[in-house]
């Protein structure tokens, strides 16, 4: 991903002459943003996990069928649920909408339209890349978990490709994260109504599903926690309303953690 300030100069300039100092309280579509973040987060988790995976087959000299099921089972987690749930997300609503709501801003240049455009084609291509990383994670954790014969050089092989895999993911994953923020973010909150937002955040969440909803929100929260930063718990704790919010350490017990928590296995 090239230097923001001057891949996408147009645009920069064209939000400074829109003069809106605080773009973060005008826009109002911050699950997908945390999804984000969470998926950046859980895939630097599964990493520690295939790393210490990877360091206690060494020491024992031997194939784990609990270590390699507990691979399996996260990086079914990571991708299957959590990367699949956003990247829904994105495909049918979310990069769509951006699109046509930023390449036909009628006081834009031409250069800030197709500046627009490019950014949008980048994300589309960054998530292809995430698409891509995915399936070998997958492919590799199954072979781990299921071929326990393998030689060792083939298995510390597939291991080695979960981590570099997962590193390259949680990377990437948040690339997309600070370009969006840099950009799109402003951009939205500068050309977009705050009620349409609203109502197109609305089309998200029902999207996602009453469920999975609720396990994401998990997650979202964990990673703005993790981040430490204060200014987005403070929007989280705005944007959430408050019977969701007391819901989360149940949620956490009773939906992430089932799915969740093999991340943090000590093998």
């Amino acid at each position: 991903m090239g230097r923001l300030g001057e891949e996408y100069s147009a645009i920069d300039e064209f939000l400074a002459k829109r003069g809106l100092e605080k773009p973060m309280d005008r826009f109002h579509i911050h699950g997908w943003r945390w999804h984000t973040a969470s998926l950046a987060r859980e895939a630097g988790r599964l990493c520690s996990l295939a790393q210490r995976a990877k360091a206690v087959e060494e020491a024992r000299g031997d194939n784990s069928n609990t270590m390699a099921q507990a691979l399996q089972q996260a990086a079914e987690y990571v991708v299957g649920f959590n990367m699949k749930g956003l990247h829904r997300i994105e495909a049918d609503l979310m990069f769509p909408w951006m699109r046509e709501k930023l390449t036909n801003i009628e006081d834009a240049s031409a250069d800030v339209t197709k500046e627009f455009s490019d950014v949008m084609n980048q994300l589309e291509s960054d998530r292809k890349t995430l698409v891509k990383l995915g399936a070998s994670i997958v492919q590799s954790a199954k072979l781990i978990a299921t071929d326990l014969t393998t030689n060792h050089g083939r298995r510390f092989g597939a291991f080695q490709d979960v981590i570099e895999k997962s590193a390259s993911l949680q990377h990437c994953a948040q690339s997309m994260i600070d370009l969006e923020d840099h950009l799109l973010v402003p951009a939205i909150a500068n050309v977009v109504p705050e009620a349409e937002q609203h109502s197109f955040n609305n089309r998200v969440l029902r999207n996602l599903g009453l469920l999975d909803s609720r396990l994401h929100l998990v997650a979202m929260y964990e990673a703005i926690e993790e981040s430490g930063n204060k200014e987005e718990k403070a929007m989280f704790e705005q944007a959430i309303p408050s019977i969701p919010q007391m819901m989360i350490p149940r949620w956490r017990r009773k939906l992430y953690e089932p799915k969740a928590g093999v991340l943090d296995m000590e093998l």
